[in-house]
């Protein structure tokens, strides 16, 4: 296998960051790494380090990154701030120049017209990763979707290859893209979130008494992710020994908290290495993902918690939608798409039977360790570098 000199941008991302994108950007970044190549993560700085306009480079967690701080938006609010385009431009194609990178890989988002100008300037392969088209998914409408369209298409042209997470985004991409497309989905560290990170200390600090079952929701309080609902399991399930504990924030945070009953516990926001903990001290996982708000588009997203749950020993809910179903496979329950009453319906088959939780559990662990560990993902998104 080749060495490669790597270098990941992620644009948009903050570094370090509890979204989903800078666990998926870090994690491959750091895996391809593991695996022999030399990586630079380009992304913004997180903290005081934002402001810091000194400090264009650092170190996060054994990975190399080189600091953007590009405004990338269609607000006009934001235009007063875009003389700091300009300094970022400069430093970031110096670090890029420096760097020499044999493989330039993308996490493409909209706006971003700077990645597109950099690469004019250097001479190597670029692919680039599509979590979302953007443009056609409701995310930009009238002028800005013009706008958009036209940094998409640069984008598009200016690559080699194309990876992305499932095969329901491949075929939305294919019809708008005529370049190779391989599908790469996520991944989990397995060795991070492990069931022997179960903690009794850990439910106590919650207050939870020994014979409860703990349903665990992990994700972003928007729409999509579906926490709104979990009032309503509650109340349904009020009878029965369980809590329903939420981790996460976002825009419907203070409602679902308005909202919470007796047999909730919200944690709020909650630094990534402390997540793992969580989970395997749960004993029921749960993604209750909102179907209504998907339309009459396909659910094409590859939820990273759904991995990391699966990698917790610990039974999965969610709906059977096809991208969810290659993903858990037989290691959890799936209700009816968008019937929320058969959702509960599982959770109250696995909060009654006790061996099912620890079977379901172990399978979801075993296919985890075999096929999802961000190492095996690396050497697919290696296997795309070699092809160009």
């Amino acid at each position: 296998m080749n060495r490669f000199n790597v270098a990941y941008l992620a644009f948009d991302q903050f570094v370090p960051s509890k979204h989903a994108g800078f666990v998926h950007s870090y994690s491959i970044a750091k895996a391809i790494k593991s695996i022999g190549n030399d990586v630079v993560l380009y992304g913004i700085p997180a903290g005081v380090d934002l402001y810091n306009l000194t400090r264009w480079s650092g170190e996060y967690q054994g990975l190399n990154v080189n600091y953007v701080r590009f405004i990338v938006s269609f607000k006009s609010k934001y235009k007063p701030l875009y003389p700091l385009n300009i300094i970022s431009y400069y430093k970031t194609l110096k670090n890029l120049q420096d760097q020499d990178p044999d493989i330039i890989h993308e996490r493409f988002h909209l706006p971003n017209p700077f990645s597109a100008k950099l690469y004019e300037r250097l001479d190597c392969p670029k692919v680039l990763e599509i979590n979302n088209l953007y443009v056609g998914c409701g995310v930009y409408v009238g002028r800005d979707e013009k706008k958009a369209l036209e940094q998409q298409k640069k984008h598009f042209d200016q690559s080699d290859a194309i990876i992305t997470q499932t095969r329901t985004l491949k075929d939305m991409i294919g019809q708008v893209i005529d370049k190779p497309i391989y599908v790469v989905p996520n991944g989990v560290d397995t060795k991070k979130f492990d069931p022997s990170h179960s903690s009794e200390e850990l439910r106590k600090e919650l207050g939870l008494e020994e014979d409860r079952i703990v349903v665990t929701f992990l994700g972003s309080f928007r729409k999509w992710h579906g926490a709104q609902f979990i009032s309503k399991m509650a109340d349904l399930l009020k009878d029965k020994k369980v809590v329903f504990l939420l981790i996460g924030g976002g825009e419907l945070f203070d409602e679902i908290d308005r909202g919470r009953r007796e047999n909730m516990i919200l944690t709020g926001p909650m630094e990534y290495d402390a997540v793992p903990r969580y989970l395997a001290s749960s004993d029921i996982l749960i993604a209750p993902f909102d179907i209504d708000y998907f339309g009459d588009r396909d659910f094409w997203w590859n939820p990273v918690k759904l991995f990391e749950y699966m990698a917790s020993g610990k039974p999965v809910v969610s709906y059977d939608l096809f991208e969810i179903r290659q993903i858990v496979r037989d290691a959890g329950l799936l209700a009816e798409a968008g019937k929320i009453e058969d959702f509960i319906k599982n959770i109250d088959c696995l909060v009654e039977d006790e061996n099912l939780r620890r079977r379901l559990g172990a399978r979801g662990r075993e296919i985890a360790l075999k096929e999802y560990d961000w190492e095996k993902r690396a050497r697919d998104v290696v296997k795309v570098y070699q092809t160009l």
